[in-house]
């Protein structure tokens, strides 16, 4: 699962409505080869199938190529940047496309296509991790790769340190987890704490990453082993 990729779409894909006329562009632009990298990740309430692509040129001449392309189908198209990679989107009915680049032996990215989410996406409760009660997600990822569920959840906590790991240790042995573990790390450059908690049971297994600014900041990891 490429969480910072599908992160930075995500963002992109929260601030487009999928409410246009015509269908998205359908095909890998000219020029670009593609490979699969995920067709049932759940971004945020969207559906998204990402393939990676690569090619010659650079970031802005392919993304300039690609701009002109989509507006000339009548797409609404947009430029950006989203966490260093530079992007294009075009916005159809129900749907949305963005290409985000970086130059890159050339250039180097990927092409997601983004539509409503239909079914029940992973959350953590389904997968037997309560979160706090003042927990306030941020994004939620989840993919599902043969069978194989994984969810990357982001999310902030006015509760300390010591209160969320007290929380999860003793949620998640409620839970049915086991190899509870919690370590907590200062970082001597500035100081600044950040507690581990990881657990596992049967194929699944969490790992927790906290740490303090403006609150606590939660990052959640569950996934599933072969």
């Amino acid at each position: 699962m490429k969480t910072l990729h599908l992160s930075s779409l995500a963002g992109l894909c929260l601030l487009m409505p999928l409410a246009f006329a015509q269908a998205c562009p359908g095909q890998v632009p000219p020029g670009l080869t593609a490979v699969p990298v995920a067709s049932k990740a759940v971004v945020n309430g969207l559906s998204m199938a990402i393939n990676q692509v690569q090619g010659p040129g650079t970031a802005s001449s392919v993304l300039d190529r690609v701009e002109q392309q989509w507006k000339q189908g009548g797409f609404d198209v947009r430029r950006g940047n989203a966490m260093g990679w530079d992007t294009v989107s075009a916005m159809g009915k129900g749907c949305l496309v963005t290409l985000q680049l970086v130059n890159r032996n050339g250039v180097f990215g990927y092409l997601a296509r983004s539509t409503p989410h239909s079914g029940a996406a992973a959350s953590p409760a389904a997968m037997g991790v309560p979160l706090p009660p003042d927990a306030r997600v941020a994004s939620s990822v989840a993919s599902d790769d043969d069978g194989r569920k994984g969810l990357v959840v982001t999310m902030s906590s006015q509760r300390t340190l010591d209160q969320l790991g007290e929380f999860f240790m003793r949620q998640l042995g409620d839970q049915g987890w086991n190899g509870l573990r919690s370590h907590q790390i200062v970082n001597p450059a500035n100081g600044v704490a950040s507690l581990l908690v990881n657990a596992r049971r049967g194929r699944g297994q969490v790992e927790l990453m906290m740490w303090r600014e403006g609150g606590t900041q939660i990052v959640m990891t569950i996934s599933e082993a072969l």
